[in-house]
């Protein structure tokens, strides 16, 4: 294996230029970042693959033949979200800067320092002459951050034979919590359903004068929206759930929420927050739109509800807690945006026990524990069609506060250390080879 030396240096410069290409999306132009992947690994001696969605939004595919049935995927995303209208960055959120040990910029957690892990993987695989047995894939996708409309579900829908495979590892995962005296690395075995869902209320226009008049779509959303925002969904304690609590505190499992909840508040503030969101849906308004002009009452306005659902549960379940927690739908109109559900991935199996024997010697005395991530990453995409073990994770040592770090990614001065760079690397390299080798 290269030294650690050269793994900083060469991590960090990819890194350096992938954060350099601009690929906020939207818009994406994800190809540009594609082309530069292609051309970095051709120059290793792999043949790439670069498929388009649509005009600019690329998607990556390079394979690392081997013989054998088992198939392991490395997937990343190369879009990112906007950063030029945030304020507060300390650098230029596109420079890729490297100061204090870390690489700065949009990207440098979600998730262009996978892309960069996952190719530099490649690569060493390469130059020692390693051959698998079986195949492994390496796939960095567009549109990730917008839905994965135009990259991962593309892929599966359009190419499935390109993409079909038993073992995936993607982001999502890898944070270690110092809990209790030991870090406890999570491994992202499952999700949560991404239900994004449009609202719509009618009423008649007027002038804003003679208020009387008028029936103003504004006010019938506000007190939807009012109401939303005082409903607590039911809870569920998943065995997922049971488990992540279970395996941090040495606990017997439990299907009580409000047991769940009490061990995971004496934990940590930031366990807490996590079991409490992974214990039922969520309902969130996020955007409103109403009106034409200052003087004149709305006669329509729509509302967007970031709805998370646990797995299991469907539009229909939503609709249902939409009627429990409004009392009628009378007068409301309920549109899907995106109605992707929850997905899980067995943990009793042996990548999982791969990955916990890989993380005791790397870091001793730590611990692996399974959780459901409370947002979506591309894993269920692959999930959900081709029953494929997917796991997020991406082993990173705390080196910054825990409140802090929870803040990078999509915040500002997003950042990851040079030496998590050379951990999450080195980590991959041993995970291919123990699962393919």
């Amino acid at each position: 294996m290269i030294d650690d030396r050269e793994i900083m240096n060469e991590v960090t410069s990819l890194l350096t230029d992938l954060i350099k290409i601009d690929t906020s999306n939207p818009p994406g132009n994800e190809i540009k970042a594609a082309e530069f992947l292609s051309d970095y690994l051709s120059k290793e001696g792999f043949e790439s693959e670069i498929l388009e969605s649509s005009e600019g939004r690329g998607n990556i595919i390079t394979k690392y033949p081997g013989e054998g049935k088992k198939s392991l995927m490395l997937l990343s995303h190369l879009d990112v979200v906007p950063a030029a209208q945030q304020k507060g960055w300390s650098v230029n959120p596109f420079s890729g800067v490297v100061k204090d040990g870390f690489v700065w910029g949009r990207g440098a957690l979600d998730c262009k320092s996978l892309v960069a892990i996952e190719t530099l993987t490649f690569v060493y695989l390469k130059r020692e002459g390693f051959k698998p047995r079986g195949n492994l894939i390496f796939t960095s996708v567009a549109d990730e951050e917008k839905g994965g409309g135009l990259g991962a579900k593309w892929l599966v829908d359009n190419h499935p034979d390109k993409v079909r495979v038993d073992l995936l590892i993607n982001e999502g995962g890898g944070e270690a919590l110092p809990i209790y005296g030991r870090n406890h690395y999570l491994v992202q075995v499952a999700e949560k359903g991404v239900f994004w869902t449009r609202l719509r209320t009618k009423g008649t226009t007027g002038h804003a004068s003679r208020p009387w008049l008028g029936d103003n779509a504004l006010h019938k959303m506000s007190g939807f929206i009012d109401k939303l925002g005082k409903y607590k969904p039911p809870q569920k304690a998943l065995d997922i759930v049971q488990a992540f609590v279970s395996k941090i505190d040495d606990g017997d499992m439990s299907a009580d929420p409000v047991v769940l909840l009490s061990r995971a508040e004496k934990m940590d503030e930031t366990v807490f927050e996590m079991v409490k969101a992974m214990l039922r849906m969520t309902l969130v308004p996020t955007m409103m739109k109403a009106g034409v002009k200052e003087n004149i009452i709305p006669d329509e306005c729509e509302a967007v509800v970031d709805c998370r659902l646990l797995p299991g549960q469907d539009f229909n379940y939503l609709k249902e807690q939409f009627k429990k927690a409004l009392g009628s739908l009378e007068g409301l109109k309920i549109e899907p945006i995106q109605r992707d559900p929850g997905t899980i991935s067995p943990y009793e199996t042996e990548l999982f026990h791969i990955i916990e024997e890989l993380t005791s010697k790397a870091d001793p005395g730590a611990r692996c524990v399974p959780f459901m991530a409370l947002g979506g990453t591309d894993s269920r995409f692959f999930r959900e069609r081709f029953g494929t073990i997917a796991y997020g994770f991406q082993p990173l040592k705390m080196d910054l506060p825990l409140d802090v770090f929870m803040k990078l990614a999509h915040g500002v001065d997003e950042r990851i250390s040079q030496d998590n760079l050379i951990y999450g690397t080195k980590f991959l390299v041993n995970l291919v080879k123990k699962i393919l080798g």
